[in-house]
């Protein structure tokens, strides 16, 4: 089992939008207020239409952790496969984000479609209205946005996580725990691959994927950012499909930018002729470099999905007694 310790630190208009033209307002990052009890969370669906038992008992848990859950106009709506029409979707999305009332949003699922709507958010949506967003998977295309306007957001699960142990399970009590103010301190054991050192650095990344499809756009942070720590993480990508990615970040450049690399869970990636396990994927072309790499971190589509706050500033320790990811203190910044 992968060991995680909890360290509390408690911190006290829609127009057409061009992903070649969205410039940040500021070069330091914003984080969102954190919330307090009575608090509203609005929960949207910018992606794929989700299961309304999983909507309805997320509220429930949001509910017993002391926050009032609002649900978009097209939360579950159906439009194919996803969770209405573009225009719907933005729509919700515009509203959570620009509503005062509304002071954290969670995307209901992932899926496909996010990017979808960042197509039409004009230029500074989200440094205009910095709140924390909580999602993961297809939400790493907004994660990746936020991060372009210099927000920090939510990496974390969603609505049908949250439910089966009615949000007393480990990673749900450090979402909420993190909503509030205490940040998380993450240690996992050794491995016989990572690659020893200390590194210092904004913590980006996600779903793999989604940070490929949004390569060479304004908003692809692998490459608009420099010495970051990346994270990364995947679901039924084979390991064929997961090494041409790996080497098109080595083609990029992308390793000779990093500061650190955390390597996530691949689930569903089976073994084949080539590699038993994608930590060998990334072994085979990271292990030349001379960053900390820290592999079976407690992140992805699977049962430990712990969170992570995009755009915070970390630091990454990797030795032979295993790897520690602890965030630095953060400061309520306003514009």
């Amino acid at each position: 089992m992968r060991k995680v310790i909890l360290m509390a630190a408690t911190c006290a208009a829609l127009l057409p939008f061009s992903l070649l033209a969205k410039k940040s307002h500021s070069p330091q990052m914003v984080m969102p207020e954190f919330l307090e009890e009575g608090d509203t969370i609005a929960i949207i669906s910018p992606a794929s239409i989700p299961d309304s038992a999983d909507v309805y008992g997320a509220c429930e848990v949001l509910r017993s952790w002391g926050y009032v859950p609002v649900l978009g106009e097209h939360v579950l709506t159906e439009h194919g496969s996803f969770a209405g029409t573009i225009e719907q979707r933005l729509s919700d999305l515009n509203w959570a984000f620009v509503s005062p009332n509304v002071k954290a949003v969670m995307c209901s699922r992932g899926g496909y479609g996010a990017i979808q709507e960042l197509l039409e958010l004009r230029p500074g949506f989200f440094a205009d209205y910095p709140k924390w967003l909580i999602g993961y998977s297809d939400i790493s295309a907004i994660h990746a946005a936020m991060t372009t306007d210099k927000v920090m957001s939510i990496h974390g699960n969603m609505c049908a996580p949250l439910c089966p142990e009615q949000g007393n399970d480990a990673r749900s009590v450090t979402l909420r725990k993190l909503l509030r103010g205490e940040l998380p301190k993450y240690e996992v054991p050794a491995d016989t691959l990572n690659q020893c050192g200390v590194a210092t650095g904004k913590l980006i990344g996600g779903n793999m994927a989604v940070l490929m499809d949004i390569a060479c756009s304004d908003i692809d942070v692998l490459q608009n950012e420099v010495d970051y720590i990346l994270f990364v993480e995947d679901v039924d990508e084979s390991l064929q499909s997961l090494n041409r990615m790996i080497y098109r970040m080595k083609a990029a450049g992308i390793f000779d930018r990093i500061k650190g690399l955390i390597v996530g869970q691949f689930a569903n990636a089976p073994a084949n002729k080539d590699f038993n396990h994608i930590n060998e994927v990334f072994h085979s072309v990271v292990k030349d470099y001379d960053f900390p790499v820290c592999y079976n971190f407690p992140v992805g589509h699977v049962e430990e999905n712990f969170p992570q706050i995009e755009g915070a500033r970390v630091t990454l320790t990797v030795n032979s007694e295993g790897a520690t990811l602890e965030y630095h203190k953060l400061i309520f910044i306003t514009r």
